[in-house]
């Protein structure tokens, strides 16, 4: 008899710490959804907002506009939101850089950009703007495929670079106005920009 309880109390002990750990784990997930959820909400508004300004604004790249449906888009993929390292280079340091009609212009070098997708190391150069933002041009292999193939482009503030280490979110990578329009002028990300990886994230043809 004794034994019948002691064993009715353990299946009821486990249930117990069963239905309380349960509790704590959803109770604990949900920021997680919460917080993926409001980073595609994010994601989708600057891509929307985006259409907005090519379809009506005059400096918009798209000529036919009144039948512009939008971009065309990778799935949202956190996977490619990552955390990259910045050396740094000495100020002043220079890199002549191709343009898309055949023309070469100066690009300030900032750092070296490493970091890793999927496991794959992965470096490239950051630029600074004549305005004081970071640029960063890149190819992958995608490239002249799924995605322009003079290469797409990434944008920071100069602020975004906290102790060395930069936020990379490849779902932001757009497209030039040259890949919508021969009429503009781009620059071509250099050789040592190109990404030996898939990276299917961001703005796609």
């Amino acid at each position: 008899m004794f034994k019948n309880k002691f064993f009715l109390l353990s299946i009821l002990a486990v249930i117990v710490v069963i239905l309380v750990y349960s509790f704590v784990g959803n109770e604990e997930a949900k920021p997680i959804q919460s917080v993926d959820n409001e980073y595609i909400t994010t994601i989708q508004k600057l891509r929307s907002d985006k259409d907005t300004y090519l379809k009506k604004d005059t400096a918009s790249p798209i000529e036919n506009k009144a039948d512009f449906k939008g971009l065309k888009y990778f799935e949202i993929n956190p996977v490619f939101k990552i955390i990259g390292k910045i050396d740094k280079l000495t100020t002043g340091q220079t890199i002549n850089i191709s343009m898309t009609d055949g023309e070469t212009e100066e690009y300030e070098a900032y750092g070296n950009l490493t970091f890793e997708i999927e496991g794959i190391k992965c470096a490239l150069k950051i630029f600074k703007t004549p305005e004081g933002n970071l640029f960063l041009p890149f190819k992958d292999l995608t490239s002249n495929k799924e995605t322009y193939g003079a290469g797409r482009y990434l944008d920071f503030g100069i602020d975004d670079v906290n102790d060395k280490q930069l936020t990379i979110d490849f779902n932001k990578a757009y497209q030039p106005f040259c890949a919508y329009n021969h009429t503009f002028t781009c620059p071509v990300p250099p050789a040592e920009n190109f990404l030996n990886v898939v990276v299917k994230a961001g703005e796609r043809q």
